[in-house]
């Protein structure tokens, strides 16, 4: 066994393999502690940064300097307002105003911000109004008269229930002719686009802008509001290690599970390729005769069926017919490739076990009278080894491939992430970016990439350390 490990440690392909899986499995593995979204392909779990976010990393290069990450922050008053009212502090979250008969008082929230615009821009408090209807309560950014909440339901005034506590949202994804003066005043044709616009006026470049409540008094007593410091928060271009697709989901996310089900679903199904061929090889190479004829004839037809092809049919016929809503898809997937990968497996196990028939050690066990299954397993199978690593490392690749290939054409996979479809969304979602995605094209290529290579550096190495007999030529 030293000698098995020191064989295998001086070749830098197999510690290279090694790492690389090592890797790889470690992520999957802990991809639940890693990430808290452990399926961005729901609508719930979508939206974490605008779409099309790069990883936050990516922002000491130039062209991604000014984008802004997600903001989340509460805002506090300046000192100064212009009223004969007064404002002052309840407690640490909420402030009273008091205004005079016909008289407004402003309250100013200065908002610093570092970046160019965001994605969108979202504003909330809660507001107790007077117990009458003769208020109105105004939300203004810079110069930009965003809503009024008043108590008469007069559009588009937003209604507030008067001496209740009223949460209070402003979002620029929100925002119609029917909730906001401002989006009103526009030309009809503008109105359908305020909510993409207002952000990039609301907040365009680094600067301190000022978010105003202002507080309408149009009675005849002296009345009081109580109003909650409001909290900003917005969507940034800038998110996490990875960045976000086309919904603002996780790209990170997507990743970490895509390897975990990638791997799982080609070790589960190259175990079985491997079950298949070792149990139809054996018996073809080591019986002989009729039986090795008809066996040799049934994988000649499996080779001659084009993989690929038949599998994007097999899928659609099921989806069709709706097989595939009474079986699990991925499982579904699992069996078709592993029942049409064994073929090539079972060709090279009869081949080595032909000659191992015939060897000494072999003859000398037949001699003895052991049987037929002892001198299989004893004496054939452990000298099978090599190739049996071998051939696992290298069908797991070929499992990846094919199902990638499935879920990239859109007949695969499609309701959690894989590598396959997220290569596919981020094909088919390329046209509609302003310049190339990479952070969502390059992870799953390169892990594909990379965990290919690795198996097959690593089924290498296992064949010639383990082959007694040099099987590759050497």
């Amino acid at each position: 066994m030293n000698k098995l490990l020191r064989d295998l440690m001086s070749r830098k392909t197999f510690i290279f393999s090694v790492v690389v899986i090592g890797f790889f499995a470690v992520l999957a593995v802990a991809a639940p502690f890693l990430t808290p979204y452990n399926n961005p392909y729901r609508v719930g779990q979508q939206f974490v940064a605008a779409p099309y976010a790069v990883p936050a990393w990516a922002t000491v290069f130039p062209q991604y300097k000014n984008l802004p990450p997600d903001v989340r922050i509460t805002l506090t008053p300046s000192l100064a307002y212009e009223s004969s009212g007064e404002v002052s502090q309840l407690n640490s979250s909420t402030l009273k105003v008091t205004v005079p008969p016909g008289d407004t008082v402003n309250v100013t929230f200065p908002l610093r911000w570092n970046w160019s615009s965001p994605y969108d821009v979202r504003l909330s408090f809660t507001l107790v109004t007077p117990n009458t209807q003769y208020f109105q309560v105004n939300l203004f950014v810079r110069d930009f008269y965003l809503m009024s909440l008043s108590p008469l339901p007069i559009p588009p005034e937003v209604t507030v229930v008067p001496g209740k506590p009223n949460p209070v949202i402003f979002s620029t994804e929100l925002v119609n002719p029917g909730n906001s003066p401002y989006v009103a005043s526009l030309p009809v044709q503008d109105q359908s686009l305020a909510s993409l616009e207002l952000p990039k006026m609301l907040l365009p470049k680094p600067g301190t802008y000022n978010v105003t409540l202002s507080f309408v008094n149009t009675g005849k007593t002296t009345e009081m509001f109580l109003v909650t410091l409001p909290g900003y928060s917005s969507l940034g271009y800038a998110y996490g290690r990875l960045g976000t697709d086309d919904n603002g989901a996780s790209v990170f996310s997507e990743f970490v599970y895509g390897a975990r089900f990638d791997l799982y679903l080609s070790l589960v199904a190259s175990a079985i390729i491997i079950g298949i061929g070792l149990i139809i090889g054996l018996l073809a190479g080591y019986v002989g005769g009729f039986t090795d004829l008809t066996l040799n004839a049934f994988t000649d037809f499996f080779l001659l069926i084009p993989g690929l092809p038949l599998l994007i049919v097999l899928i659609s016929i099921f989806d069709i017919t709706g097989t595939i809503v009474n079986v699990n898809k991925a499982v579904l997937i699992l069996l078709i490739i592993s029942l049409l990968s064994w073929p090539g497996t079972a060709k090279i196990i009869r081949g080595q076990t032909l000659t191992l028939r015939n060897r000494t050690f072999v003859e000398a066990a037949r001699a003895l009278g052991e049987s037929r299954m002892r001198i299989l397993f004893k004496h054939i199978v452990p000298n099978l080894m090599g190739i049996l690593f071998a051939q696992l490392a290298y069908d797991v690749p070929g499992v990846i491939l094919a199902e990638s290939g499935l879920d990239f054409l859109g007949l695969g996979i499609t309701e959690f992430p894989t590598w396959g479809n997220m290569l596919g969304y981020a094909t088919n979602n390329v046209s509609f970016v302003n310049g190339f995605a990479w952070w969502w094209v390059l992870p799953p290529g390169l892990g594909i990439v990379f965990i290919s290579v690795a198996f097959y550096y690593f089924g290498t190495a296992m064949l010639d350390v383990l082959s007694p007999y040099k099987l590759r030529g050497e």
